[in-house]
């Protein structure tokens, strides 16, 4: 047992904590609060939990910007004869008669323990403050609540600038909620709101929308890493991201209503420079004197860890930026540690970056710190747990799902997806559905890379989520070029291909969310939505065919959007393939035409009445106009696996320069005798009439995602040991990136290539032009290259071209394989 005088207990605790106070270490809790009987230097005696939450005495807060300070108790050792030698700073130099003493953490470290009440105390009139939270995930609930009722209360604080990114919010009165009020009397409680998605705070939204103040809409990552320049004292982030869309200055400049346009702040917030001869836009950094974040277990000394929390929703850099703006970090918890017992690893934010710690009752949890406003704990989320993939539920086949199913044919295994919110969500249900799910790598904006994107209000987070990064992180990774393809919604659509979903209405206030981030750094595009909208209605009658029992009365493909989120001619100038997936039609947008081309129709559909007369502009009609595959309009699966992966033929890639086989095996699985000797046969196929004719041949083979069930192993291995004694000179067996090194390496050999075949080959129309989308492609499948902007920037000779001539190429590929060489 610990002497005395080396036990403290703090007055700031709810028995509630104390039952949740725990030592990792050695895996016990130890009740921390109790009162304490002083008899002497050696033995003491415990009685009831203190259930008196603070003693009626001043101190001054280090943090305070107030006089008096935030009322709370003082701290006394426990040791009675010690007060009489040394009391701490702050500490009354009076020792109670009463030997019953409420006793507290130490000074040194108690200060960070304190009330909702007290903490929203520091913040100031005129701060900008800054939450972490996504959607419904991740609200510090109890602090955004009680920073609203001390407005109501005393009309302070007033003015405030808020700066968030994905929310969070209710979609009615709490999360951001809480600050969207104001007073007859006295200045409203916000001033400005610079946010990502308002969906979910209509409050605001609404304030917005009347021009009470003064509010911008702004790329999700952009405003991530705007928090991160201001914490490095960086001018601001800068990107290409957001040019030609609604956010550039040449338009609104990412302005909500009339009182943005006329802020001081709006010439700042964002502008146009250039770097080497490109266009960038630099989103400026904000200094942050308040920052609001959310985790799970703090110790006293400040660490935060985020066990419970669903997402990282940039805690981290919130903190940071706030502290080395000279601002404070407020971080609500709902239990605590001991010092020490926080693993140096699982801590999320350290110590030193915060200064308040606020601790939620747990009888108070469902209200004030839910893992999301959507449900208390769901231990899938966290990783905790993994679901069963058959407990997935199929969705029901409508018009969701046949969206969804049209745009599952455009994915291909080993690849990394974004799935937008709303209609893409499906696209998760189809792949479980279809036996894909494992074979593609799911992402979602907030840092989720794998498992079954969730849907509905609770977006953000995944069931089964291999890996979790911070946001910042993962924008960084998809403004890269790390996506192979992303699944978007789309509320308008312009004959142009431009995307509105940023602004329903003039009377409707949303944001893009990490839509532009997304929509401009990713190769591939796929954006669902219905033709029409509003009492649309279907008929499905189950032999592969699809009616129009009803149309819908609001179109959604027009001359113009409303607001451009997403513009088809950027697109085309960045070299990107967009698909636009409606239930009964396909467009696209390419270089060959300044209008969506129509490329497939539904079986059923008439061309004119279903869909060209639901059109607000004439499209060019595709000289080889395609029918959707019938399986989409059925109920049962569509068994299009096999089609996904390809055949064993489309998997060889033979190098004939130096007799070399690259054989990818991502993804297949033998189940059985025959389909070993099925997949040996077919390899012998293949591979003899290349021997026949020069002789053994080298062999690479790509063995990840690879599956042999058991009891197959000594019939694979004999079947691939007289592969290699009848056709192999030579085998290596790599996985991953490993094998497409390996193949890249002997693709990349200059004196093998003639950069005028080269453009032969790709320009299909021998009309001497090839436009980006081709190159990009081409390039792809040729050196296994995903073309940066930079890169893209080689094959242009100006920003404004989007088509490569023959000279341009040769120099530039010339460079390019040099490069990656």
């Amino acid at each position: 047992m610990p002497s005395p005088a080396r036990l403290a207990v703090t007055r700031a605790l709810h028995p509630s904590h104390i039952a949740r106070c725990w030592v990792a270490r050695s895996n016990a809790f130890r009740p921390i609060g109790m009162n304490i009987m002083v008899n002497d230097a050696s033995s003491f005696s415990t009685t009831k939990p203190n259930y008196q939450h603070r003693l009626k005495k001043f101190y001054y807060h280090n943090h305070s910007r107030h006089p008096k300070g935030s009322m709370n108790g003082e701290s006394l050792p426990l040791n009675y004869n010690s007060l009489k030698e040394s009391p701490e700073d702050g500490a009354s130099s009076t020792i109670p008669k009463d030997p019953m003493l409420h006793f507290e953490i130490p000074q040194r470290t108690r200060q960070k323990f304190i009330s909702a009440e007290d903490a929203v105390e520091l913040v100031r009139d005129g701060d900008t403050v800054c939450v972490s939270g996504f959607v419904s995930q991740g609200a510090p609930e109890a602090v955004l609540k009680a920073l609203g009722e001390r407005y109501e209360n005393t009309s302070s604080p007033n003015k405030l600038t808020l700066l968030f990114g994905g929310g969070p919010g209710d979609w009615d009165k709490r999360g951001l909620n809480h600050l969207a009020k104001k007073s007859s009397a006295s200045p409203p409680m916000l001033k400005r709101a610079i946010g990502s998605h308002y969906g979910q705070v209509p409050a605001i939204a609404e304030l917005a929308l009347s021009n009470e103040i003064e509010a911008w809409t702004l790329p999700l990552g952009s405003i991530s890493r705007m928090i991160r320049a201001q914490s490095t004292h960086s001018p601001g982030h800068i990107t290409n991201i957001g040019i030609g869309t609604y956010v550039d200055p040449s338009m609104s400049g990412g302005a909500a209503n009339e009182a943005a346009l006329q802020s001081e702040l709006h010439k700042k917030l964002i502008s146009r420079i250039k770097i080497e001869d490109q266009d960038n836009l630099m989103y400026k950094a904000l200094p942050i004197n308040v920052a609001i974040i959310r985790g799970t277990t703090a110790d006293s000394q400040g660490n935060i860890t985020v066990e419970h929390e669903s997402l990282l929703c940039d805690q981290k850099i919130t903190a940071a930026a706030a502290k080395n703006s000279g601002g404070i970090v407020i971080a609500q918890v709902k239990r605590i540690a001991a010092n020490g017992s926080l693993l140096s690893r699982e801590v999320a934010v350290p110590g030193p970056l915060v200064d308040c710690v606020v601790v939620v009752d747990e009888q108070d949890h469902d209200r004030l710190h839910p893992m999301s406003y959507e449900e208390r704990y769901n231990p899938a989320l966290t990783g905790m747990i993994k679901t069963p993939q058959d407990e997935i539920k199929r969705i029901p086949l409508d018009i969701r799902k046949i969206i969804a199913r049209r745009a599952f044919f455009a994915l291909k295994p080993d690849k990394i997806v974004n799935l937008g919110i709303g209609l893409p969500e499906g696209l998760a249900s189809v792949a479980s559905e279809e036996g894909m799910l494992e074979y593609i790598t799911m992402s979602t904006e907030p840092g989720v890379f794998g498992g079954f994107p969730v849907s509905g209000r609770s977006f953000g987070p995944a069931i089964n989520a291999s890996a979790l990064v911070e946001m910042n992180q993962m924008f960084d990774f998809y403004d890269g070029g790390g996506l192979n393809m992303c699944f978007l919604g789309a509320a308008q659509v312009s004959k142009r291909g431009d995307v509105n979903v940023s602004r329903m209405s003039k009377n409707r206030l949303t944001g893009p969310g990490g839509f532009i981030d997304i929509s401009q750094s990713t190769r591939n595009i796929c954006f669902m939505t219905p033709l029409t909208t509003k009492d649309l209605k279907i008929c499905i009658p189950g032999d592969g065919t699809l009616n129009i029992e009803k149309e819908g009365s609001v179109k959604k493909f027009l001359p113009e959007v409303l607001e451009k989120t997403f513009s088809g001619d950027e697109a085309v100038r960045r070299g990107q393939k967009v698909f636009y997936v409606t239930e009964r039609a396909v467009f696209r947008r390419t270089a060959k035409h300044e209008v969506l081309e129509l490329v497939e129709i539904a079986p059923g559909i008439d061309l004119v009445k279903d869909v060209l007369d639901q059109l607000d502009f004439t499209p060019v009609v595709s000289s080889d106009l395609m029918i959707m595959d019938p399986r989409i309009f059925k109920e049962e699966t569509m068994n299009v696996k096999n089609e996904l992966f390809g055949s064993i033929e489309e998997r060889c890639r033979y190098h004939s320069g130096d007799h070399t086989m690259y054989l990818d095996l991502f993804g297949v699985t033998l189940n059985s005798k025959d389909d070993v000797k099925y997949f040996v046969d077919a390899l012998r196929k293949t591979f003899h009439p290349l021997v026949r004719k020069k002789g053994k041949i080298d062999m690479v083979v790509n063995y990840d995602g690879f599956d042999l069930r058991k009891g197959l192993e000594d019939d694979y291995s004999k079947a691939v040991t007289s592969l290699e004694h009848d056709f192999y000179k030579s085998t290596k067996r790599f996985t991953g990136t490993t094998f497409r090194r390996a193949k890249l390496a002997k693709q990349l050999r200059m004196s093998e290539w003639d950069t005028d075949a080269l453009y032969d080959e790709i320009d299909t129309n021998q009309d001497s032009q090839i436009s980006l989308e081709q190159l990009r492609t081409a390039i792809r499948r040729m050196f296994q290259i995903n073309l940066t902007p930079s890169q893209m920037n080689l094959f242009q000779r100006s920003p404004d071209d989007t088509t490569v001539d023959r000279e341009t190429f040769g120099k530039a590929v010339v460079e390019l394989l040099k490069d990656a060489n």
